[in-house]
């Protein structure tokens, strides 16, 4: 069995909860969304990576804080989905397996969100949620 990607791994979680893909199916990527993308969608990046280290070296255990983004031009179906999203990964610890790949998550907890936003021009709502995720990461 091989690791998987912490990316890999919230993206597979996502994918496979009801409430998040019977909004978006799979789209969930990394950004930007096509040029005329298709609605609702969900964009990730990383906004603070983080091993952990002790005075003998590296723990095995990374703790990186992930933005979720939500897009969309009905701003109520986008808030019910982001409400999928955060019930999804809220509090999620665990073993995530897709195919033949793994990934141990200690722990999913939200670490906040910035304001709504619409831009006018092309006429689309915007939501960010941040998450802490605690995982385990190979040192050698």
């Amino acid at each position: 069995m091989g690791l998987l990607k912490i990316e890999e791994g919230f993206t597979y979680l996502l994918a496979n909860d009801p409430g998040v893909s019977g909004h978006v199916g799979d789209r969930i990527s990394p950004p930007p969304l096509p040029q005329v993308p298709t609605l609702p969608a969900l964009t990730y990046q990383l906004i603070t990576p983080m091993s952990i280290v002790a005075h003998d070296g590296m723990c095995g255990t990374a703790m990186c804080r992930y933005q979720i983004t939500g897009f969309h031009t009905d701003y109520a179906v986008l808030v019910d989905l982001m409400e999928h999203v955060r019930i999804c990964m809220t509090g999620y610890k665990g073993t995530i397996t897709s195919g033949a790949n793994s990934i141990v998550v200690q722990a999913m907890l939200p670490a906040g969100g910035g304001p709504d936003f619409y831009d006018p021009v092309i006429k689309r709502y915007m939501r960010l949620l941040d998450f802490w995720i605690w995982y385990n990461e190979p040192i050698t």
